[in-house]
């Protein structure tokens, strides 16, 4: 092939790509602006001062120096919306295979897009999106769906970046890609050669190595060897929530490791977002992280070590777990963030002249409205799960067209990743909308994959059962 030809067949890819990153980033484009949320600022603080935050790896401030080009908070939201795009079509490529027309490619993703909102979280100035991203790249690694040695090189890279960048997206992914496995070999998909082992071994090595990588990360700025500083604050705020903290000080309100605390005993928050902002809370009240660091490892560490306090843990895990997936709503955390907040007064930082816009944005005049997107959002999830559960019903019917590696083990691996993403945000941080609702999407998602990839015979059944006079012709058969 001339390189005139492989640029003619480039491309025609390039432009729906970037058509596709239009809508991944429509958002924004509707808002006026990239879109921000409290924690924004302190993201932007880490990419222009390269110093690593207390309670969040400094991954996604060093993405934001390298994409924004120190010009425009557009550039980042883009190059989000352009690893996402680039995955999404993808998957429609390798997992609809008869879906030849780039047109109705485009209009699948855009289909999804209107459903579940998922432009909502790629449009921010957040890191929330990357944990879309990395299951996506996961599940096309796992399942072998890539053409090359180099582009399965690319995406193990952007697999690693996904995982580094939240320090939750370690947990979820590790859990996703080791549950995974092992349901694999116990269903014998490697002796069957539904997998190949080295495809699953070389993803999972990964994500494994990003729990040295990242601390070795933080030490190279010099943030010390750990993944995050404020692990056990935001553990210790979840165990206030349960009332594991309550049974704790009533056991060792004695104890020198627990006195300071217990002055403060009947004035605990009753929920973990309250103990970790409130003003009043005991937290904020004797000092914040760097006063009490020290005292709140020693309780987690005697409480995560007494078989006592084992019942209440499981509890709270199943319990959050369970809420968390329930917890899909837009709209957490994209109010207005104007004087006196930290994105604005971080926004100048990186594009000053990019104020101006921040300012007018329809976030900035508290004039987004979710009702609707919501209500579609949760509908489409029902829905996706009514399909799957069809989908897995039939296959045991033997009713499913086969396929070389059918979509159920892509939904399998997404469908671990989502409730490992709930264990892993609800259970030990908080039970917040936007922690689920950013990857939740990718349920409806792998419906739809699900109900295209079945398409000609779901058609052929339809024509089967519709009376001779009002059937279809089937399509013509071409003969070159």
């Amino acid at each position: 092939m001339t390189n005139s030809s492989r640029r003619a067949a480039w491309l025609p890819q390039l432009g729906w790509l970037l058509l596709c990153s239009l809508i991944c980033l429509s958002a924004a484009l509707y808002n006026g602006f990239p879109l921000v949320t409290s924690d924004s600022g302190a993201y932007i603080n880490s990419a222009i001062h390269q110093e690593v935050p207390s309670d969040r790896p400094i991954t996604y401030g060093l993405f934001m120096l390298v994409t924004s080009l120190r010009f425009s908070y557009w550039f980042i939201i883009w190059a989000q919306s352009l690893l996402l795009a680039a995955l999404l079509l993808r998957c429609v490529v390798e997992f609809v295979p008869w879906l030849r027309s780039w047109p109705l490619r485009l209009a699948l993703v855009g289909v999804v897009a209107w459903a579940t909102g998922f432009s909502w979280y790629c449009s921010q100035l957040m890191p929330d999106i990357f944990t879309a991203i990395g299951l996506l790249a996961l599940g096309l690694l796992v399942l072998g769906r890539f053409r090359s040695g180099l582009e399965q090189g690319l995406l193990l890279v952007l697999l690693l970046l996904s995982a580094i960048m939240h320090s939750s997206n370690l947990l979820s992914f590790s859990i996703a890609a080791l549950g995974f496995g092992v349901a694999a070999w116990q269903q014998r998909l490697f002796a069957r050669q539904l997998l190949r082992r080295a495809h699953w071994l070389a993803a999972t090595a990964v994500v494994l190595a990003g729990w040295v990588l990242l601390p070795a990360l933080h030490a190279a700025f010099g943030g010390g060897f750990t993944i995050t500083r404020a692990a056990p604050i935001f553990l210790m705020g979840r165990l206030v929530e349960a009332g594991v903290v309550d049974a704790y000080l009533a056991d060792h309100c004695g104890d020198p490791d627990a006195t300071w605390l217990c002055a403060y005993r009947d004035r605990l928050p009753n929920d973990a977002v309250g103990f970790l902002w409130g003003q009043d809370s005991p937290y904020q009240i004797t000092g914040g992280l760097e006063a009490n660091l020290a005292g709140y490892r020693r309780i987690v560490r005697v409480i995560l070590t007494s078989p006592r306090y084992y019942p209440r843990l499981a509890a709270m895990a199943v319990q959050s777990t369970l809420r968390q997936l329930t917890h899909i709503a837009h709209g957490d955390g994209l109010w207005a963030y104007r004087e006196n907040s930290s994105p604005y007064w971080r926004i100048p930082d990186l594009a000053s002249y990019e104020m101006k816009p921040y300012l007018s944005s329809l976030q900035n005049h508290n004039t987004l409205h979710f009702e609707d997107l919501n209500a579609r959002a949760y509908a489409a999830q029902l829905l996706a799960l009514l399909v799957v559960l069809g989908g897995v019903a039939a296959k045991r019917r033997g009713q499913w067209a086969a396929g070389r590696v059918p979509v159920l083990l892509l939904l399998a691996l997404w469908g671990l990743g989502l409730v490992a993403n709930a264990f892993a945000a609800g259970a030990l941080a908080n039970v917040l909308d936007r922690l689920q609702g950013r990857v939740a999407w990718l349920l409806p998602f792998g419906a739809v994959l699900l109900l295209a990839e079945q398409g000609p015979m779901l058609a052929a059944w339809v024509r089967t059962r519709l009376p001779a006079r009002n059937r279809l012709p089937a399509p013509a058969s071409r003969h070159d």
